[in-house]
């Protein structure tokens, strides 16, 4: 089978195309032929030694994927043909992977396996972030840093909803009009506006409820300054690189909780409540609340393009392997 291989640390253009042979389920694993694979921000990381949790090479990326049972272990309960998605710690960008059983959850055949591979990672931290750590209420208002990436199309879909006054800020026309087709509120041009004032100004002088963070850099301090008394600020990545270091004092005098959200550490220690999660997201998609369409579909050949993309910060919206 086809895998991507990382076997030495540094950029994606090193990744090498191996065939290796199909690996074999233990007892409480299946493995499952991959029709798609979601590409995140943290692939990019993690194949340069720059993620947060080191892997020595060599060693297959991806950790989320949509595709059909092929072989169970003895200890399962899955059916050979059930079509599911997973969650590998690694190896996703390949056309096979064995994943334990409790990383696996069925769904309807009738669900895009690109939709479906797409949602894990993106819109299971937007929705814990949303949900869980800023306890998000109908009417309240969302400032999306980094709106047309990955995080900033999930939290535009989720926002509206949830309900909330969508506020996305992007930085070139062609990301403008991105976030307009997903249905956002408002929209704040980095290069034109100033981040403070116009969030206060569509606030209606208010200030924000809540801010979603996958970008950091200067915006983030930018952003807290925007917020209204007992904002929450949602810390998701850092994106532009730097690791901003907060005045701590306007958190004091603003009443605004910072927020850290690290999904796949909760999906970890609160297994029960992150499965109640997941079970509503797909419901979305079922009932037709959320239409999850991947803006960039690449080839396997194309892993190294797909994953410079994030790091030069040209990616715009979902990004996923087809098999």
């Amino acid at each position: 089978m086809k895998s991507i291989v990382c076997t030495k640390l540094g950029n994606p253009e090193l990744l090498e195309i191996k065939e290796i042979d199909k690996p074999v389920p233990s007892e409480n694993e299946v493995l499952i032929k991959v029709e798609a694979a979601g590409v995140n921000y943290p692939d990019a990381l993690l194949v340069q030694g720059l993620y947060q949790v080191l892997v020595e090479p060599p060693f297959t990326p991806g950790n989320e994927v949509c595709g059909f049972v092929e072989e169970v272990g003895s200890n399962t309960g899955f059916k050979k043909g059930t079509k599911v998605i997973g969650l590998p710690e690694i190896g996703g960008f390949s056309e096979y992977v064995v994943i334990n059983k409790n990383l696996v959850v069925p769904i309807s055949d009738s669900i895009n396996s690109m939709a479906a591979a797409s949602l894990p990672i993106n819109y299971g931290t937007t929705y814990y972030a949303l949900k869980r750590r800023a306890e998000a209420k109908k009417g309240e208002s969302l400032l999306i840093l980094g709106g047309s990436g990955g995080i900033g199309t999930a939290s535009i879909q989720l926002g509206n909803i949830l309900g909330l006054n969508t506020i996305a800020a992007v930085g070139s026309d062609e990301k403008e009009e991105y976030v307009k087709s997903l249905g956002a509120n408002h929209i704040i041009r980095y290069d034109k506006d100033n981040l403070k004032n116009k969030t206060k100004e569509l606030t209606d002088g208010k200030g924000v409820d809540i801010v979603m963070d996958p970008v950091g850099g200067n915006v983030s301090e930018e952003a807290l300054r925007a917020t209204a008394w007992n904002g929450r600020l949602l810390v998701i990545g850092f994106a532009q690189g730097d690791i901003p270091k907060i005045p701590l004092n306007i958190a004091l005098v603003k009443g605004v909780s910072i927020v850290g959200v690290w999904w796949g550490r909760w999906t970890q220690t609160s297994p029960k409540e992150s499965a109640e999660d997941f079970k509503e997201l797909i419901d979305f998609i079922t009932k037709e609340k959320l239409n999850i369409v991947p803006k960039n579909v690449y080839s396997i050949e194309e892993t190294s393009i797909a994953l410079n993309n994030f790091l030069n910060r040209k990616n715009i919206g979902k990004t996923v392997i087809k098999f």
